[in-house]
């Protein structure tokens, strides 16, 4: 019997897998002969990993710098093949300014580099995306969104999913105050897994 719509992403096969626990062969190597899709399985968090997702976490403080803004990056590494989605950019500061978020296409770190933390022990030890924050001046990106943040007030840019911030291969994201000589503190909550051929450039 011919088989139709041939599924060619091992992670979709893997996933109903182990969701499961079917053994043997692919569960869903094809589609209906006609095309049937639906993909709306995703119930948790705690199905992330399932999906080959790996999730990470970091939270650091930046500043003051003298006559310089303080700013914390998390950059997908150019060359990575790995897709990263930031969850939550959170960010306190000491006294009232504005903070921006900055987008933009650089795949390289700050001059002080962190590690993030993973959040899944079933996954990798140690993520692909790499958190950074300035000790002198500051390299900007491309601001997509500012907020005027009070004191000791946390904010987050994301406030649901249709606000994670998606983060391919060679680029940043960053979190900057517009106030020389302050501190920020930011948490970046993100996930990441590798990219499928037909996901690629």
């Amino acid at each position: 019997m011919a088989v139709y719509n041939e599924i060619g992403i091992g992670r979709w096969n893997r996933f109903i897998q182990k969701l499961t626990d079917i053994k043997g062969g692919p569960p869903a190597r094809q589609l209906a002969s006609e095309i049937v899709f639906s993909h709306g399985i995703f119930s948790g968090e705690e199905n992330r990993y399932l999906e080959s997702w790996d999730r990470f976490g970091v939270g650091l403080a930046n500043g003051p710098i003298v006559a310089q803004q303080a700013g914390i990056r998390l950059t997908n590494p150019t060359g990575s093949n790995v897709i990263a989605v930031v969850e939550k950019a959170l960010v306190s500061v000491v006294t009232a300014e504005v903070i921006n978020l900055e987008y933009g296409n650089v795949g390289a770190a700050l001059s002080n580099v962190a590690i993030g933390i993973p959040m899944e022990n079933r996954g990798r030890s140690a993520p692909t995306c790499i958190p950074s924050f300035n000790a002198g001046a500051l390299t900007t990106l491309n601001v997509v969104a500012s907020a005027t943040i009070a004191a000791t007030t946390p904010f987050d840019f994301v406030n649901d999913g249709i606000q994670e911030i998606c983060l391919p291969p060679g680029v940043s994201v960053q979190i900057d105050g517009n106030t020389v000589n302050s501190q920020i503190f930011v948490s970046w909550f993100w996930r990441e897994r590798f990219l499928e051929p037909a996901e690629r450039k």
